[in-house]
């Protein structure tokens, strides 16, 4: 008979690559990890890892346990939600986290609405970026989160979880009112900007990965002269002319930042916000109440 907390810690592991990593995502310590992993192998009774330095390798026994870990665990989510949908009640603590700009776009008018039509449900918010949102999905430290995904890079890993595409909005130029091709209209070059000094998030990275990607395309590397966690100083410096940027439009409309928006020529470039919830989840009443409000937000936002 396998643990099912065992099992998860596998799952874990062949999502993070390292004991330390599916550790951290576990807030387990390594070496409480790699005894539970220990005590998997016994129960299998045929060898799960292959040790690589630091790396355990999972041998194909254990990828077939990881495959079916993913099936229990989606059948004991779904069978919490099943029970959870008998008691005919929204109430109770739920967890949310959200990105920054999400956070304020949507989450918030989303809490309000909610709490207001289910006074008995307490909806708790905290703002994280959507890696260890997901991390903390899976481990239930988390509810609900809302995530991003540019189209430029990898989807984001989701194993364990569903994701509801909400809105996908368009990656802009973000330029100073005062740029000589402020006033023109439609999509602009990107590599008429070579020369510019760029200015990129810091805790976003995958923008920033986006950002230079997107540069590269057009045949230079740019200059990024200026690096912050916080968009409303991205934002400030492209408004002072100290720069130029590349910006999710739900950014900028949210900080009301005085600068011009423009689509970037022969690129596609778009961030679609989406809701992610534990698979096999979708009967809870609880975490329904608060995805019809967030649908919502989006909708009229």
């Amino acid at each position: 008979m396998f643990e099912v907390r065992r099992l998860r810690l596998l799952r874990e592991l062949a999502a993070h690559g390292t004991v330390a990593a599916a550790a951290q995502a576990c807030a387990l310590t390594p070496s409480a990890v790699s005894q539970q992993l220990a005590l998997l192998e016994r129960e299998a009774r045929t060898p799960l890892f292959i040790r690589d330095g630091r790396r355990l390798l999972l041998t194909d026994a254990a990828q077939v346990l990881v495959t079916h870990a993913e099936i229990i665990l989606t059948q004991l989510e779904r069978a919490r939600a099943e029970v959870s949908a008998l008691a005919h009640k929204v109430q109770g603590t739920l967890r949310l986290a959200a990105f920054p700009s999400a956070a304020s776009a949507l989450a918030a008018p989303a809490i309000a609405a909610c709490q207001a039509y289910h006074p008995d449900l307490n909806v708790v918010l905290s703002e994280q970026e959507p890696g260890p949102s997901l991390v903390d999905l899976r481990m239930r430290r988390l509810d609900i989160a809302l995530v991003y995904e540019y189209n430029l890079l990898p989807r984001l890993p989701h194993s364990g979880v569903e994701l509801e595409p909400m809105l996908q909005e368009p990656v802009m130029l973000a330029l100073p009112r005062t740029h000589p091709r402020a006033g023109a209209e439609g999509p602009y070059s990107l590599e008429a900007l070579r020369d510019e000094r760029w200015i990129a998030p810091r805790r976003d990275d995958s923008l920033r990965t986006v950002l230079e990607r997107a540069c590269e395309s057009a045949g230079f590397r740019p200059r990024l002269d200026y690096i912050s966690d916080d968009y409303s100083v991205v934002l400030a410096l492209v408004q002072s002319g100290l720069g130029v940027s590349l910006v999710p439009r739900l950014v900028v409309e949210q900080l009301a930042a005085d600068v011009t928006l423009r689509p970037v020529e022969n690129l596609s470039l778009t961030r679609t916000v989406s809701i992610a919830t534990r698979a096999g989840g979708g009967a809870d009443p609880v975490v329904n109440a608060l995805v019809l409000a967030l649908r919502r937000a989006a909708r009229q936002g």
